[in-house]
């Protein structure tokens, strides 16, 4: 026998298209008015003019037209995306940028680019970024409102249930801002076969799509462990005579991962749990910036590297330069490059890491720990690809082999190039780490580094890991 429940609904009063396009037609007009505005206020101080309000117009409707398509392409503008905020801050500016890109090869290629004063553009680069972004921000807060009054319904889910307990799911799928109401819950009572595999009642099974066709749901999830050999193949093949997105729950090992996806190589069809770190593209393009921005610095700074190798030596004995062993990409082993700040120089089985008011630091050590700036020699490590501008920072062999047995994802911040700054340095964890909750809490960080990734991202963090008061506690 099968079990059902009905939960109510609100009516609907808006449709998600019509919100939709009015998200874009929103972003469009922002556009538009900041170009003119730019424009206008640009040309004013410049002049003593408004100037062409109809060219500021035109350039803001072809660079709208520009930034909407690629959301428009990925479906950024449906109301789930909304929810989910999808487009943050990082995304809007990458696309914003690749939109004045467009801009300029447009101007290039119809030599209209004398037409555009640079004053102007940089106004409408800058004062764009932040309407787009403002206008984001609060076309998702009236669609959480329009859904949580009623205007906007909710999206409407049926849950089959084969083998599992719907509560969880029924809370999480309700979740706050979720846009999702679960309407009906099927429980399906599975007869066991010979075979190990499990089969249920086709009156059952029709009886389920049915209800759902009367309910016009939107979503079907039918839960049931993957592990097991349970035969959902039969109850999803049922549901595909609906108008519906159909979801197969994700149990077991599939769950912890966030961005699974179906894929196919050859004539094999697989489930993708997770991708590399880094695409062949993206791995060229993150080591090109490494090589030019490294060299250059090495450049820049070599007058104030040679003053501070003077500094360490006339402070203590000892060279000013200090070697380590640490693991690099894929585990490798090498030697990191550092200043020397310590009278000691300790590289075996058993490394005390540096407390605060440590005996063991050199009074020019500790100025240069608290700037950061006994790192830079490791800009040679990056120009040799052992270590990368941003990444996770790579920690001693032996301090390694410590959490590697205690925090199970720990070696996988490994499966990136080791940074000289990281996303877990600008936000303050670096330094000492007292408990396994604090490098617990690093490798957090560094994780959501190597699942993010972005060239933006690498800009941000070298730009906080200068401004940041964070990028700079808990340099003992």
């Amino acid at each position: 026998m099968s079990t059902a429940e009905t939960y109510s609904r609100p009516r609907m009063k808006l449709s998600r298209m019509a919100f939709s396009v009015g998200a874009v037609l929103a972003e469009f007009s922002a556009i538009v008015l900041v170009s003119m505005l730019a424009g206008a206020a640009y040309t004013s101080m410049r002049y003593g003019s408004m100037g062409d309000l109809d060219q500021f117009v035109m350039v803001g409707c072809l660079a709208a037209w520009i930034f909407a398509l690629p959301s428009v392409l990925r479906d950024d503008y449906r109301t789930e995306a909304i929810l989910e905020g999808r487009r943050g801050a990082r995304r809007i500016l990458t696309i914003w940028t690749a939109a004045f890109l467009a801009l300029a090869v447009i101007a290039f290629l119809t030599k209209s680019s004398t037409m555009f004063s640079r004053g102007w553009m940089v106004s409408f680069f800058v004062s764009g970024f932040v309407a787009v972004y403002i206008v984001n921000i609060l076309v998702r807060q009236a669609l959480i409102a329009a859904i949580e009054s009623g205007l906007i319904a909710r999206r409407k889910f049926m849950v089959v249930s084969v083998d599992q307990d719907v509560r969880m799911t029924a809370r999480e799928l309700m979740g706050k801002n979720s846009g999702a109401e679960v309407t009906a819950v099927v429980k399906l009572d599975a007869r066991p076969g010979r075979d190990g595999n499990v089969s249920f009642k086709p009156a059952d099974l029709q009886n389920a799509v049915s209800w759902a066709r009367t309910l016009e749901i939107d979503d079907v999830i039918v839960l049931a462990d993957w592990s097991r050999a349970s035969n959902i193949d039969q109850v999803v093949n049922a549901f595909t005579v609906l108008p519906a997105a159909i979801h197969v729950g994700a149990a077991s090992v599939v769950g912890k991962f966030s961005r699974p996806q179906i894929n196919r190589v050859g004539e094999t069809c697989v489930l993708s749990l997770k991708g590399r770190p880094l695409e062949p593209g993206q791995a060229m393009l993150k080591r090109a910036f490494d090589i030019l921005a490294s060299g250059l610095a090495l450049f820049l700074l070599s007058p104030m590297l040679l003053a501070v190798i003077v500094a360490i030596r006339l402070d203590s004995k000892g060279p000013a330069l200090f070697l380590q062993r640490r693991r690099g990409y894929n585990q490798r082993i090498f030697q990191i490059w550092k200043f020397r700040t310590m009278t000691v120089m300790d590289d075996g089985d058993n490394i005390v890491q540096a407390t605060r008011n440590d005996a063991r630091v050199t009074r020019v050590g500790r100025f240069l720990r608290r700037y950061n700036i006994d790192e830079l020699p490791q800009l040679i490590n990056v120009l040799r690809g052992e270590m990368s501008l941003v990444g996770p920072r790579p920690h001693a062999v032996a301090h390694d082999r410590m959490y590697e047995t205690s925090l199970l994802q720990y070696p996988r911040r490994l499966n990136m190039r080791p940074g000289i700054t990281g996303w877990a340095q600008v936000n303050g964890f670096r330094g000492q780490t007292e408990t396994e909750n604090a490098m617990a809490q690093r490798l957090d960080h560094d994780l959501h580094y190597i699942d993010n990734w972005s060239l933006g991202l690498d800009f941000y963090i070298i730009a906080l890991t200068v401004l940041s008061p964070k990028a700079y506690r808990n340099a003992h």
